[in-house]
């Protein structure tokens, strides 16, 4: 009997270890899923509060704006964009909700982290390059995402093709960029997330799946940008 009872331990054993395996292998790890999905309500509740922030502060200097009219000059709007996003990065610090991603192709809809830590940021959700610019300066914004656990954001970054829309939503600002290229780089190639010139979205997952030899690239041009409150202009076409 008891021969009987560990024998029907270790089939049920093994039948879970092998379903957990194929879990991970064809979906995403379930259990690191369980803690990316906590740890990204929390952030999309802290993202909120800095929205109505960011919109409270808006409202009470409305009167001096210039750029706050439907009417106000381009320049002025880009200028004004400028101002609040080098305010954002100013007050960054580490782990801070940074903003939303939003990526259509792949059915993605996240809150980023300020930061790439494996274990404090990226296993809350897609992470900022510290390295990199925010959206609005005219650099480049680089982001990280795992494919394969805690929630695999960038699982299905290599799906993303030319043409593609990626949105930023930011405090201050939302950010349209639309994708024009991508490349499969070595794991120690930071010349990815360089300055070239003009507003930049790199994405960066690990490649191929199940692996860090690679990372799979994914590069997007600001195309349009939407104050917070409603002042919209075109940067590229």
């Amino acid at each position: 009997m008891k021969k009987r009872l560990i024998g029907t331990t270790l089939i049920v054993g093994s039948v879970l270890v092998l379903a957990y395996t194929a879990a991970v292998l064809l979906w995403r790890d379930p259990v690191t899923d369980l803690y990316n999905r906590y740890q990204q309500d929390r952030l999309d509740s802290a993202l909120e509060e800095e929205f109505a922030s960011w919109d409270a502060n808006r409202r009470s200097r409305e009167d001096e704006e210039t750029s706050t009219a439907a009417k106000a000059p381009t320049g002025a709007a880009r200028a004004d964009t400028a101002r609040d996003a080098r305010r954002f990065l100013a007050g960054l610090e580490a782990g801070q909700a940074f903003g939303r991603i939003t990526i259509p192709r792949i059915d993605l809809k996240a809150v980023v982290v300020h930061g790439t830590r494996t274990r404090e940021d990226l296993s809350r959700g897609p992470g900022h390059y510290e390295r990199t610019a925010v959206p609005g300066l005219g650099r480049t914004v680089g982001i990280a995402g795992h494919r394969t656990t805690f929630g695999a954001p960038f699982r299905d970054i290599d799906d993303m093709r030319s043409g593609d829309t990626i949105t930023l939503e930011m405090p201050y600002a939302t950010f349209r960029y639309r994708v024009f290229e991508h490349e499969i780089v070595d794991s120690r190639d930071w010349s990815v997330i360089r300055n070239r010139g003009f507003d930049t979205l790199v994405l960066s997952a690990c490649h191929p799946r199940y692996s860090a030899d690679q990372r799979w690239i994914v590069y997007g041009r600001l195309v349009e940008v939407r104050r917070r409150g409603g002042t919209a202009y075109l940067v590229a076409r």
